[in-house]
Order: structure tokens, then sequence, then C-alpha cells
């Protein structure tokens, strides 16, 4: 079965960037936004892994953590930043490689 990654980010060129670099190698990749189209995308099925921005206008990273755990509670993390690490968190900093971004989930996900 293929693995599903949401990605949520603020930056729509950050998400259509980890969604083509991640589903050129076999992931699905759904996307959000804000918080209205993370809470959708939790409800569509589960994840096996969640990449995010630290900095969102509308969600706090605890939010994100908390929620996505309801839903899934196996569900893996990354955080996608360019300003600061966040400890307890595979960790990547904007800008980034597209091939250590995937390098990074292919190791999370044992792939």
């Amino acid at each position: 079965m293929q693995k599903r990654i949401l990605v949520v980010d603020d930056e729509p060129l950050i998400l259509k960037s980890i969604e083509k670099a991640l589903s050129k190698i076999g992931y699905e990749v759904r996307t959000a936004e804000n918080r209205e189209e993370f809470l959708k995308e939790l409800e569509s099925g589960r994840f096996s892994l969640l990449i995010f921005d630290l900095h969102m206008p509308d969600i706090t990273r605890d939010e994100i953590v908390e929620t996505s755990k309801k839903y899934n509670p196996e569900i893996k993390f990354m955080v996608v930043s360019g300003s600061e690490e966040s400890a307890g968190f595979h960790f990547i900093r904007k800008p980034f490689r597209i091939d250590d971004l995937r390098q990074s989930v292919r190791d999370l996900l044992n792939d």
C-alpha cells in the first residue's frame, strides 16, 4: 500500500515543491496551506508522515502534533523550517535540496 504524506506549510511554492518531489518517488502527497485545510485532510484518512512548517499563522506546532496523533497515534513528524530546529522532531532547514528531502523521508519511513 502506498504511504500517505501530509504537508502543512503556508508557502504555496514549498507545498508544490515537496508534493512534486515526493510524488515522483511513489508517495501519495496531500497538502494544506492553513488550519482549515489541515483538519479537512486529516479527516480524509490516515497518514504515515506529516511534514510541517513551525511558523504557521493560524495553527501552532502543538495543535498540529496533538490533533494528528488523535487521528493516528503512530504518525511520524518532520519539521521544515528556515529559522529554528525543533527538539524531538526530524528536521530539515529551508532552503533544502530535493535529494536531501527525499532521503530524509525514506529514512524516516524506513523505505
